[in-house]
């Protein structure tokens, strides 16, 4: 959704473009900012605690049918000069593009309504409740069967983030967006020791639209294709395609290529223990 944007991040935006425009080019202008969190737990043990937050600006110029592109993280007015120049200098030098320049005032516009990219939920976890999502997801697969023997951990990310772009021919405008993800890596061991590994995750815009993760840690478990017992006329095994997550479809399933059929595995369905195999 395109709208209205705050300072400092217009002013910034709109600074630049006044003193490119007031050279006789046309520009483009970006502001991103946003927060991270990541962390992976490990039998039970927090492995890896990541957060950060970030804020950048940039500039593409365009001197006739050259362009150059220039970032900075410094928002202070020497700051944004220095990276001015830069992009002007750079786009004297730059080989022509025919094709390159901004859009025309016609094909700019808004989209109307609510895109659903951003939920501020996503980040309202305390930290300590962010590692337990990571735990969780990993107890969930070491508990279910009893040749689950390692891991290489449960994980919980979250991410929220905004981009405000404005151009020379008077076009401001922002969106939001946000995901968090939760996933379990189960290491399997049969009894002559050798080891499989299989994973398992969930991907949201929203907390509640995430699976939980007792669901995510027992499927990476359960799902585990069984597609390496010798056939009958020698040729090897066709291998399953990665399995990708369809978040906004409320379902998990399998990709599907070549002769092999695999059938979607919903969220609600029960999982037998039967399905467990360590080949």
């Amino acid at each position: 959704m395109v709208r209205q944007v705050d300072p400092p991040e217009e002013a910034s935006a709109l600074l630049l473009l006044r003193e490119v425009q007031e050279q006789l080019h046309n520009a483009e202008a970006v502001v991103r900012e946003g927060d991270e969190f990541s962390t992976v737990v490990r039998l039970g043990q927090v492995e890896t605690l990541k957060e950060s937050g970030s804020r950048a600006i940039g500039v593409r110029v365009f001197f006739g049918k050259r362009a150059a592109s220039t970032y900075s993280s410094d928002f202070s007015r020497a700051g944004l000069d220095r990276m001015l120049k830069s992009a002007l200098e750079l786009a004297k030098i730059t080989s022509e593009d025919p094709f390159g320049g901004i859009p025309e005032v016609s094909q700019l516009g808004s989209l109307k309504g609510d895109l659903d990219l951003y939920h501020e939920d996503v980040y309202s976890l305390p930290g300590t409740q962010r590692i337990e999502y990571a735990r969780r997801a990993e107890k969930a697969a070491l508990d279910f069967d009893p040749r689950i023997k390692n891991s290489e951990g449960g994980s919980f990310d979250a991410a929220t983030g905004r981009k405000v772009l404005a151009n020379s021919h008077g076009f401001v405008g922002e969106y939001r967006r946000s995901y968090c993800s939760v996933a379990a890596i189960p290491i399997a061991q049969d009894e002559k020791g050798g080891m499989q590994r299989d994973y398992w995750f969930s991907v949201a815009r929203n907390l509640g639209r995430l699976d939980p993760p007792e669901q995510v840690g027992r499927i990476a478990v359960a799902a585990r294709p069984r597609q390496h017992q010798p056939r009958a006329d020698g040729e090897r095994p066709e291998q399953l395609p990665d399995r990708h997550v369809e978040g906004d479809g409320g379902f998990l399933q399998h990709a599907v290529g070549g002769r092999q059929a695999v059938g979607p595995l919903h969220p609600g369905d029960p999982v037998d223990d039967a399905s467990v195999g360590v080949h």
